[in-house]
């Protein structure tokens, strides 16, 4: 198999129906980060697009998924939607996704009708951040995007050390013209680099040494869309570690627009723990993907 690209990868979030006639939807994957598992949040983005399929009437406002079990890319994954309420306003939704039989993630969505503000704020509050133009390139390759990292030469070296934050630009060529695929192409990201904001404060460990001595996986992630989500140009992923331990790191974010313009918000609870602990535990999660 060729190496991804972004067009590929949009293709995979389109999950389709799998002919049963009900609400449900078959999907496949990408290996992430050279292990034959499956990037979690790539998962994320196709459950999103199973949930906008399955309610057509309504916008796709907030999804939060949780990770169970591992996820083989080469093998078809089935996404079932099971609409808890459909209202004229909201609805809500689950949508699990299963691989060989198994429950591999649950995922719990919020749905609406977008109305006319009645108040508004969305601009960015924080301090100045370094432009796309000003910031250093990241590697992690992937045709039809760009990533670029501000202050940070390296966000996986555990030589790296400094505050829990990070601000990533991104690229992306082409952009979804559907809705629904630009909330996955938006939510695909949020897996990225949360663990590596979480370890950046801590001298002489980094996302480097993940799966050798250190383990590292997404358990959860929510991420919640903001009308209107289109952008042009570059778009602005920041990273906030709000605390770490007990094995576990939590990163809150935004997704910002060039002129500062808020698009998205996410979080995310990922464990990071001494790898013999986990080994010794039978703990088996999926990793974090550096797609």
């Amino acid at each position: 198999m060729t190496g991804p690209t972004l067009e590929r990868l949009i293709r995979l979030f389109d999950v389709e129906p799998d002919g049963s006639g009900g609400l449900r939807f078959v999907g496949v994957g990408e290996g992430g980060g050279g292990r034959r598992v499956m990037d979690g949040a790539q998962v994320l983005a196709q459950s999103i697009v199973a949930a906008a399929k399955a309610l057509p009437e309504h916008t796709v406002r907030s999804a939060h998924v949780l990770f169970a079990s591992v996820i083989r890319p080469d093998e078809p994954l089935h996404f079932t939607v099971t609409p808890v309420r459909s209202g004229r306003s909201f609805a809500f939704t689950s949508v699990t996704a299963a691989q060989a039989g198994g429950i591999r993630t649950t995922a719990q969505l919020l749905l609406d009708r977008p109305a006319a503000d009645v108040i508004r704020h969305d601009r960015w509050t924080g301090p100045p951040v370094a432009g796309p133009q000003d910031t250093y390139p990241a590697d992690l390759p992937l045709p039809g995007r760009r990533v670029r990292i501000a202050d940070v030469p390296d966000p996986d070296s555990p030589a790296e050390v400094g505050p829990p934050l990070l601000d990533a630009w991104l690229h992306y060529d082409p952009v979804p013209d559907r809705d629904d695929l630009r909330r996955a192409l938006l939510a695909h990201f949020t897996g990225h680099l949360s663990v590596s904001t979480a370890m950046r404060p801590h001298p002489g460990i980094g996302t480097a040494q993940a799966h050798r001595t250190v383990s590292t996986a997404p358990l959860s992630i929510a991420v919640h869309f903001h009308e209107p989500v289109q952008w042009d140009g570059w778009i602005r992923y920041h990273h906030e570690s709000t605390y770490a331990g007990a094995g576990m790191g939590f990163v809150r974010g935004q997704v910002l627009t060039e002129e500062g313009r808020l698009i998205a918000s996410f979080a995310q609870d990922a464990m990071i723990r001494a790898f013999e602990a986990a080994a010794s535990a039978g703990t088996s999660l999926p990793v974090e993907s550096r797609l």
